[in-house]
């Protein structure tokens, strides 16, 4: 059995539709890319996974996640399932941050839920929050955990996601843009630290990118989306190299001109 299973899914807004019958799954271990410009369904997609969306937003098909039916389910299963399931790290941590609560805080709410959840001692929490945050290669770990995400820079601030997103040991990663708000040189520190956790931890990661670059380095299958339809899916190597599609190719060629830009620019 899949960890994850979207089999069917449609998402309506109203009379429009965001996403209409898209199936894919991702294994236990395994690396899925969602690629596709802005608006077509990438993170409406990772939202009815995560039982997030809002109410006036219909969803059907299933969602099946770590054996649980996504679709319809109560908020009580999606809190059980939030977390340890899955965990999301999402695109602007700024936003996604208390601004009036400490780093180290904000890591120890996830890490009380994991606590209660094991009937473990609250004491080690602490600690456990230093070791997340070396775990993500935060410098002076003791420290930052005292500041306020103003007071750190955007890399920074989404390693304190990405540690918020491990405090449950998640079995899948949903990597929804992360590196969309950063410079390129803190992009590619993000994902070579999400592609050694996602290694050395054995989860499984859903990426969701309008990247084709960044999708080919971290992940092994691929689902190109256009508004909101899958139109094409395959190993990452074999879509980027012979895409099928028109849509697919017009990816692939804007990827290949911006590089060949940069290039030309040194």
């Amino acid at each position: 059995m899949s960890l994850l299973s979207v089999e069917g899914l449609s998402i309506r807004a109203g009379n429009k539709a965001l996403v209409s019958d898209l199936s894919f799954s991702v294994e236990a271990g395994g690396r899925m890319g969602l690629i596709g410009e802005s608006g077509s369904g990438k993170s409406m997609t990772a939202m009815a996974i995560t039982g997030l969306l809002p109410r006036d937003i219909a969803v059907s098909g299933s969602i099946l996640l770590d054996g649980q039916q996504v679709v319809g389910a109560s908020e009580k299963v999606m809190g059980s399932l939030r977390g340890v399931a899955c965990a999301v790290v999402f695109q602007e941590p700024l936003t996604a941050l208390d601004p009036l609560m400490s780093l180290g805080g904000q890591i120890a709410e996830p890490l009380r839920r994991r606590y209660r959840r094991d009937g473990l001692d609250e004491k080690g929490i602490a600690a456990d929050v230093v070791g997340l945050m070396e775990r993500v290669a935060l410098p002076q770990p003791e420290r930052l955990a005292r500041a306020f995400p103003y007071e750190v820079s955007g890399g920074q601030r989404q390693r304190v996601a990405i540690a918020m997103a491990l405090a449950c040991g998640p079995k899948l990663l949903i990597a929804d843009e992360p590196t969309t708000a950063l410079d390129v040189t803190t992009q590619a520190e993000v994902l070579q630290l999400l592609d050694d956790l996602v290694r050395d931890l054995g989860m499984a990661l859903l990426f969701i990118s309008h990247d084709l670059p960044v999708v080919a380095n971290v992940v092994d299958q691929v689902t190109v989306l256009r508004h909101g339809e899958a139109v094409e899916q395959g190993p990452v190597a074999s879509v980027l190299r012979s895409p099928q599609r028109p849509y697919t190719q017009q990816l692939v060629d804007a990827a290949r001109a911006f590089d060949q830009a940069l290039g030309g620019g040194r």
